[in-house]
């Protein structure tokens, strides 16, 4: 039931931690002996999570041996850092009392490592925001690794706690964390949201969630990598990106040799995608050409937020589903993070700044100045190209690319947004120029304009492409031409008259 294996589990009074290997018996013969070898018995070889299959474990004959567990965990000293941001969907507890007919809480976080205890700051909210940075120095792991980290609501008088009372706790397994290499190698440590359990209360129930992200650092390396100022996050600056995709080149064709071609745009949880228009019949070598503008507002920190942005080009189907040419996601918390920072206290929108998201953002040495577009305004902007690419086609930027792209990413306070306004698409104010696309079919009754533009283009590419047969064929048509009217003039009698030096039949 599912109620007693939530009471069981709530009931744990200890932790045992092992290792577990694998090992694959060697094929044996019908007489239990090595099928390798028929004088000797059959040995076990370890399995490794890298192997692709069983075989592997004897391909690389790892024989069975007994592990040194000092060898596979070997002890350090480090800090430990827990980044306790918020609690929320907390439910209504602790002493329950009451202000001016209104619910009031003395919430806070008290976190223990082994002997170690460290309190946060008290927040009167249901759902606090607490920005609070737990730090353990000189602990040793193998060692006390349950980090236990309570919400509590305590009385207080004079600044000094009564009494106070347990909300919900989460503990934090930190062996795991250290011992873990893809989680020690990543540079940002993913956040966590935990439960907060009230064992005492209702075992196995959710008494709120704590959002946190920790870690984990070498003591002898603290002082190298200094604790992240997570007190910004408590506050929130108002923003506007504004994303122009100027054009798409050596676009893969979907239909024969062209691709009717758009780009979506999404910046992931604020919405659905924002989409350009169509640009028809893109050949592979020639460029898409769109020069239009996409917008979108949000905040800055929002942990409800990621910061990417998800990027596809598209062929356009009338009567079938549109095709995906390819796509990529980009990361853009580093720029919102870059004009948080330079904005920050500013409340002159003349004083605020812009962000741009440059080459140099992108790993490549080229001067930000050296690729820009301008708007009516003479307004320059920075541009980058960014290769997409198709799960079906490989993922090698360098030859498994489906599109170019080239795009300019602006970030800035809304203020500064409002000060400085540009229109969507194409429209001003900061007006971007049309692009430069050769006429697209129309309908001869409706937009008769158009389709004679898109006759004479039609007819004028026709040629240009068959230059060269053209000219070819008139020299041949000429020459035989000139041949056929000598020879009439010959057989006619009339050469010593026109043609003194041709002699007569």
């Amino acid at each position: 039931r599912i109620r007693d294996y939530k009471r069981r589990d709530a009931e744990c009074v200890g932790i045992v931690k092992c290792k577990i290997k694998i090992f694959r018996k060697e094929d044996e013969t019908i007489a239990g002996m090595a099928k390798a070898d028929n004088t000797r018995p059959p040995d076990f070889y370890e399995v490794s999570a890298d192997d692709h299959n069983m075989a592997d474990a004897l391909e690389f004959a790892r024989p069975y041996r007994m592990y040194n567990i000092y060898e596979t965990y070997p002890e350090a000293s480090v800090e430990v850092r827990a980044y306790c941001l918020k609690a929320f969907q907390v439910t209504p507890g602790g002493y329950l009392r009451e202000e001016d007919g209104e619910p009031m809480f003395y919430h806070y976080l008290q976190a223990s490592l082994g002997d170690n205890v460290t309190t946060s700051n008290v927040v009167k909210s249901l759902d606090p925001n607490f920005f609070w940075v737990a730090i353990f120095k000189d602990c040793q792991i193998p060692g006390p690794s349950q980090l236990r980290i309570e919400l509590r609501d305590g009385i207080f008088t004079g600044g000094f706690e009564n009494s106070s009372m347990l909300i919900g706790h989460t503990v934090v397994d930190l062996e795991d964390r250290w011992f873990c290499e893809q989680w020690k190698d990543e540079k940002y440590k993913p956040r966590e949201v935990r439960d907060l359990i009230n064992e005492d209360l209702l075992p196995g129930v959710s008494q709120g969630k704590l959002s946190l992200f920790i870690d984990v650092v070498d003591q002898n390396k603290a002082d190298e990598n200094p604790i992240e100022d997570i007190q910004v996050l408590g506050k929130t600056l108002h923003m506007e990106i504004r994303v122009i995709i100027w054009n798409t080149l050596d676009t893969a064709p979907k239909d024969s040799y062209t691709s009717d071609v758009y780009v979506s745009c999404e910046l992931l949880g604020s919405g659905q995608p924002k989409l350009t228009d169509v640009h028809g019949a893109v050949k592979m070598k020639a460029y898409g050409m769109f020069n239009y503008r996409l917008k979108w507002r949000c905040k800055f920190p929002d942990m409800n937020l990621e910061y990417l942005m998800r990027i596809g080009v598209w062929d356009q189907n009338l009567l079938t589903a549109h095709q995906s040419i390819g796509e990529g996601v980009l990361p853009l918390r580093k720029l919102f993070k870059d004009c948080f920072e330079r904005n920050q206290g500013k409340t002159s929108p003349d004083d605020m700044e812009y962000v741009f998201l440059t080459p140099r953002d992108m790993g490549l040495d080229v001067d930000a100045d050296s690729q820009v577009k301008v708007d009516e305004d003479n307004l320059k902007y920075p541009f980058i190209w960014y290769n997409l690419l198709h799960p079906n086609f490989g993922f090698n930027p360098a030859k498994d690319a489906q599109a170019k792209l080239q795009m300019s990413v602006q970030v800035m306070p809304r203020a500064k947004a409002r000060a400085a306004p540009a229109g969507s698409k194409r429209y001003g104010p900061s007006k971007l120029p049309e692009p430069g696309r050769p006429p697209q079919p129309a309908n001869p009754i409706f937009e008769p304009e158009k389709c004679k533009a898109y006759i004479v283009y039609s007819i004028g590419e026709m040629f240009s492409n068959c230059r060269t047969p053209c000219m070819c064929l008139c020299c041949i048509l000429c020459v035989v031409a000139i041949v056929g009217a000598l020879a009439g003039i010959q057989m006619s009698g009339l050469a010593p008259i026109l043609l003194p030096f041709m002699p007569a039949r």
